[in-house]
């Protein structure tokens, strides 16, 4: 998808040197892969804790035995 953005020159050459990007397009696609994976890291650490699973390690072991190709 094309698109026209105003970034600063500045950033986009430390994103590309910092990545080791050959291109701008491709310092752009892994600042923004990072980004993401970042936010959805965030989304799973913040939600630590709140989930209230009836289940432990034990029972956890024993399902993985049950299953074919374990």
């Amino acid at each position: 998808m094309r698109t026209t953005v105003d970034l600063p020159e500045p950033l986009l050459e430390e994103v590309q040197a910092v990545s080791n990007a050959p291109t701008r397009r491709e310092a752009l696609v892994i600042a923004l892969e990072d980004y993401l994976r970042r936010q959805k890291l965030r989304a799973v650490i913040d939600a630590a804790g709140t989930l209230d699973l009836d289940i432990d390690a034990r029972e956890i072991r024993a399902a993985d035995r049950r299953r074919p190709g374990a």
